[in-house]
């Protein structure tokens, strides 16, 4: 964040009211700060880095540069396929016990309504 701009010292840094409300309360923008400088003027600011402008609409376009990008999380896509089969094999084994237990209530469902002469 900026200590200081345009020679100017920072002497209030806030969140930035955003132009909109949610459900009649305000929405603050955490990223995007309001500095009140030294002589009394007002800039925004990236909560990130030293950008600032006079411009509020330019500070959230600038925020793009701070995304982080997802981690791969194996570099050995061999081994991702390799847990990724673990998992179905994981997944196609408690499909089979609930198709099991699904069979089983079917047939004692048929059975009650056999026993209660109810049509199906």
């Amino acid at each position: 964040m900026a200590r200081q701009v345009n020679g100017q010292e920072v002497i209030a840094d806030e969140p930035t009211p955003a132009p909109i409300s949610h459900d009649g309360r305000p929405v603050v923008w955490q990223q995007t700060r309001t500095l009140l400088l030294a002589d009394g003027s007002t800039v925004y600011g990236c909560a990130h880095c030293t950008y600032t402008s006079p411009n509020v609409r330019s500070i959230r376009p600038h925020l793009s540069k701070h995304k982080r990008t997802r981690a791969t999380t194996s570099s050995d896509p061999v081994a991702a396929l390799v847990k990724q089969l673990g998992q179905v094999e994981e997944i196609t084994k408690d499909r089979d016990r609930w198709k099991i237990r699904a069979l089983k209530a079917e047939k004692s469902l048929k059975t009650l309504r056999d026993a209660l002469g109810v049509s199906s």
